[in-house]
């Protein structure tokens, strides 16, 4: 792949960074913000639910209502309630009031107030009088409601409780991961650019990594080249671009708590490199392989086998297959190769693009289907602490009839 051409095609997009300075995010056109909402109505009339009601925060679960409603919060202690009632205006409620101009200048929903943070015991009284007006104007003070939430407070709860104590609050991930799993065209054709972002900052990775080399350095020159490019770095989220390199790792697992170091690279090393791109609120994850020098025959094995278990989950991927199953099929290749106790105790992949990761997963026991017309990641990875490792993940499109890899820099050993 030739990273100075795919720059080149992708360009800077000069409105949308002239958007985000003013501390906006860029809006996607009209009908798609529409089509987002009304999606959401006919699940949640297949699932006779009344309305959906999501918590969110930069930290926890900002992708729905970044998604949803077009806003992004300020910083990870910024919250939001987003309600869409099958009947009834969308509501977007936000906890930060100085921000209140800007969620209006960058959201869709029309309706937008600010409530009290609750974290503020002396507001708690203002909080639920403020969601007991919402539920009641739109009339579901009664009523069955999706909620989608990550880490809602105690006392959020205690306050949508007594808000609408007839109310009957359920569990609305299902909602939310079906959104997921089914793009509209406009979202297909984002999260492949967001991909196409994601492979420069691979391919800038490779180029920089060599012995000597600290692995920030490695991983500073991913993010130049896709900060270039327009990629979100988002204040305190987690939903943001990153890398992580795992050069030193003995982690059983190409994630860890710290995303790089100032150790130098080393003559014979072997390690994954795992990148998320993070762009106009879509998201691309991958993982490749880097050796530093010609790789031992035992470390060529490792990667070896895990390209085999690449292989075969990708051949696996289709719709309706549970992702249960696809991982075992790559649980397989390892365990015939005595290396099932290595592989990557996270899981081998997940639904994603329009969030970083939700069901199906890959992994063991999963029931959950294969949607057809979705974006799946496989991930297989094989740990030696002391040894090596590898990493390959690819974000891909399972089609009616056919599966497509999104990314397109070579899966292959990338020898230094």
């Amino acid at each position: 792949m030739n990273s100075d051409l795919l720059a080149g095609e992708l360009g800077e997009g000069h409105m949308e960074t002239v958007e985000k300075s003013l501390g906006r995010a860029p809006k996607p056109p009209e009908q798609e913000c529409t089509n987002r909402i009304e999606r959401v109505r006919r699940f949640l009339s297949d699932a006779q639910f009344d309305a959906l009601l999501v918590f969110g925060s930069a930290g926890s679960l900002p992708e729905p209502a970044r998604y949803l409603a077009g806003y992004v919060h300020v910083f990870p202690t910024a919250s939001s309630f987003l309600l869409i009632p099958v009947a009834g205006d969308p509501l977007l409620l936000i906890d930060q009031g100085w921000h209140l101009d800007e969620a209006r200048s960058m959201s869709w929903i029309q309706d937008i107030r600010v409530f009290p943070n609750a974290n503020r015991r002396w507001l708690y009284d203002e909080m639920r009088t403020v969601l007991h007006g919402a539920l009641r104007e739109r009339g579901l003070e009664r009523a069955r409601i999706a909620i989608v939430e990550s880490e809602l407070p105690v006392v959020y709860w205690r306050a949508l409780r007594e808000a609408a104590p007839a109310a009957m609050f359920e569990e609305g991930k299902l909602i939310w991961e079906r959104i997921v799993a089914t793009p509209s065209e406009y979202d297909q054709a984002m999260v492949r650019r967001t991909a196409q972002i994601a492979d420069l900052g691979h391919a800038a990775a490779v180029e920089a990594a060599d012995a000597g080399v600290p692995e920030f350095e490695v991983c500073f020159a991913a993010y130049r080249a896709m900060a270039s490019l327009g990629a979100e770095f988002l204040h305190g989220s987690g939903f943001s671009t990153h890398v992580n390199i795992g050069s030193f790792s003995q982690a059983i697992s190409n994630v860890r708590p710290f995303l790089f170091t100032s150790r130098r690279l080393e003559p014979g090393q072997m390690f994954w490199f795992d990148l998320t791109c993070s762009w106009a609120g879509y998201y691309n994850d991958c993982c490749r392989t880097i050796a530093i020098g010609e790789p031992t025959p035992e470390r060529r094995r490792i990667f070896d086998i895990c390209l085999e278990m690449y292989e075969t989950m990708l051949q696996a991927v289709r719709p309706g297959v549970p992702g249960g199953e696809i991982w075992t099929r790559g649980y397989e290749v390892a365990e015939r190769a005595r290396l099932a106790d290595k592989i990557n105790h996270v899981y081998l992949g997940h639904t994603t693009g329009i969030a970083t990761s939700v069901r199906p997963v890959i992994a063991r026991g999963e029931i959950v289907e294969i949607q057809p017309n979705s974006f799946v990641n496989i991930e297989p990875g094989i740990f030696l602490p002391g040894v090596g490792s590898a990493s390959i993940e690819s974000m891909l499109w399972v089609g009616e009839s056919e599966t497509e890899v999104i990314n397109q820099f070579s899966v292959e050993l990338h020898v230094k």
